[in-house]
């Protein structure tokens, strides 16, 4: 395309806002024009790298210009600002988790489709390489018919926003990094009718520096996945996941050099090339910018979001109550 055609504002300087600002440029159709936090020390910090304008007020992003907004706040403002957005005409990136509440997503969804702007969410794990070639492979046949499920996601405390520390607003570990493992497992075996879960995020707190969830649900195809979110990882964290069949097990751990194998009873071999040639977030970007332009169908939709919320929810109610919770 001939030029930039798309206008973006980042909302929320921090962590994500810094990635989501980094990757929109690498879209040759689109520039980043406006950062808005309200920090704006930090707004202008950021919008110095990209030349743009910088700015502490929502308000002024919604009365833009810009065509399409990257949301990255804490997750308890999500569906204010989700709403906001989308009635004021612009296209929305919303990162994970998509919001609190099932509630909440539907009232996002519905200023979605009232507006006819295009909503996604942002569970990354879905672009990275080995993520997309397990899918890949398990739709392929290449375990057989998939029975049991593990995988973990972890790192340290992230302590660069005291937020973290009240479930009411981040969820806990449950839904800041498990929610990427519950969104891809839901991707590769569909609906889960039963979710049963133990953790300590009762015991977050201002003083709390980790948390950690075990998570087992039963698929409505049959499959059992194991999940567990950890924030108590040293700073070297890393994922992990086994998928086992009737034709082979699918491993992946990212402290390998070659992180995806395929073991059968014939042989073991690693699925390779994995270099991590196309940087996911950039990947994720580039499809939704693609969607906007063309039509090309949303890799992550706002239903998707809504049921990776609707299991962690259910994941969160059962680790309070210590008690299954049906679907």
């Amino acid at each position: 395309m001939n030029g930039p055609t798309l206008k973006v504002a980042i909302i929320g300087a921090g962590v994500m806002g810094q990635q989501h600002a980094r990757s929109w440029t690498h879209v040759p159709y689109a520039t980043v024009t406006t950062i808005c936090d309200f920090n704006l020390d930090a707004a202008n910090k950021l919008a110095t790298e990209f030349h743009a304008a910088a700015t502490a007020s929502i308000d002024s992003v919604l009365a833009s210009d810009v065509d399409v907004v990257s949301v990255c706040i804490p997750t308890c403002f999500h569906t204010d600002t989700a709403v906001k957005v989308l009635e004021s005409g612009k296209h929305l990136l919303l990162e994970k988790p998509m919001a609190l509440t099932v509630e909440d997503c539907h009232t996002i969804e519905a200023a979605a489709e009232a507006s006819g702007k295009l909503l996604t969410i942002g569970q990354v794990v879905r672009f990275f390489p080995e993520y997309e070639n397990a899918k890949r492979a398990v739709d392929a046949g290449a375990v057989g018919t998939p029975a049991v499920v593990r995988c973990r996601r972890g790192g340290i405390f992230p302590l660069w926003g005291t937020w973290f520390h009240d479930v009411n607003k981040s969820g806990g570990a449950i839904y800041d990094v498990g929610i990427h493992e519950i969104d891809w497992l839901l991707w590769l075996f569909g609906p889960v009718e039963r979710v049963y879960a133990r953790s300590l995020t009762e015991s977050l707190g201002e003083d709390s520096k980790q948390d950690f969830a075990l998570v087992t649900l039963r698929h409505k195809s049959g499959v059992i996945s194991h999940m567990e979110a950890c924030w108590a990882d040293p700073v070297v964290s890393y994922n992990a996941f086994e998928i086992a069949g009737d034709g082979g097990l699918l491993t992946h751990d990212s402290r390998n050099n070659a992180t995806l194998f395929i073991s059968t009873a014939e042989k073991q071999e690693a699925m390779s090339p994995l270099a991590d040639a196309d940087e996911p977030y950039n990947k994720q970007i580039a499809a939704f910018a693609k969607s906007i332009v063309d039509g090309t169908p949303l890799a992550v939709t706002g239903a998707d979001g809504r049921a990776a919320i609707a299991v962690a929810a259910a994941a969160l109610e059962s680790s309070r109550t210590r008690k299954v919770v049906t679907l």
